[in-house]
């Protein structure tokens, strides 16, 4: 048994489960020593690390992507959004249900992420992002690669399941999927969970979205700044039992896994799961 089970979102194609393993584990320890928590001192932690899937030459693991390699569907909507959520940020007054009908809007979201620090301003790093997302949603098997991976990591009956963006997504149709013995509590963070062109690529054999079935409960932590999780409160649009919690992450990391597990918010839900 182990305390935590920690799902991984994009760009991890070129890390290795042993670095997230160090880098994940250490950053939750020190949120919880920022709190002075006791759990600091024996916190375990199980990574479900799936990133190197992505090195087999397909889409998602290539990182110099230019816009023409964008494809439509997915790939552009969740771009559009992206670029939707850094003007808003910046404060422009851009209107979501407009947004497919505005000319050059994939040239605008662009625009948007190279003046930002989302993706570190880069094109590439942005598209290889949702080449990531649409691969998992699209492509059934490398999928099953994914769900193989959380199984081996859930099969240590963990008392919370971290997913950090893409990983959010992935540990909510995992739980969705499969009934643990032992239910876990559900921290997603960063997600994208809330974007419309993603929850209407779920796989809908499992039934209306809603709370997964088998968690003890679930908490949704969202940063101000961090456009990925543009929409910040899930509890709307899957569950009025999911606990929405907004958070301050720096604007230059506001999506970094690492910077959510060291905030004060996710550390004091932990301390509450694992008590």
């Amino acid at each position: 048994m182990v305390d935590i089970v920690a799902i991984h979102g994009i760009n991890m194609h070129r890390s290795q489960r042993a670095v997230m393993q160090e880098s994940w584990l250490a950053a939750t320890v020190k949120g919880l020593a920022n709190i002075r928590s006791p759990l600091a001192a024996t916190l375990s932690l199980e990574c479900a690390f799936y990133g190197h899937e992505y090195n087999d030459g397909k889409a998602g693991g290539e990182p110099e992507y230019a816009a023409i390699d964008l494809e439509p569907g997915l790939e552009e909507e969740l771009l559009i959004h992206f670029g939707i959520a850094l003007e808003q940020n910046s404060g422009g007054s851009r209107q979501q249900d407009t947004k497919f009908y505005l000319p050059g809007a994939v040239q605008r979201a662009l625009v948007a992420i190279q003046r930002s620090d989302l993706f570190d301003g880069r094109d590439s790093r942005a598209i290889a992002f949702v080449k990531q997302v649409n691969r998992y949603l699209t492509d059934r098997d490398f999928r099953k690669l994914v769900h193989l991976e959380v199984s081996a990591a859930m099969e240590h009956a963990p008392r919370v399941v971290i997913g950090h963006s893409l990983g959010s997504v992935i540990a909510y149709e995992w739980l969705r999927e499969n009934k643990p013995a032992n239910p876990p509590a559900l921290i997603t963070l960063g997600s994208p969970l809330g974007l419309e062109p993603v929850r209407r690529r779920l796989d809908p054999s499992y039934g209306p979205l809603g709370l997964p079935g088998r968690v003890r409960s679930w908490t949704n932590i969202a940063a101000g700044h961090d456009a990925v999780a543009m929409v910040k409160e899930l509890g709307p649009l899957y569950s009025g039992e999911i606990r929405d919690l907004p958070c301050d992450n720096p604007r230059k990391s506001s999506h970094s896994a690492l910077t959510y597990l060291e905030n004060v918010r996710t550390a004091r839900v932990l301390e509450v799961e694992l008590a």
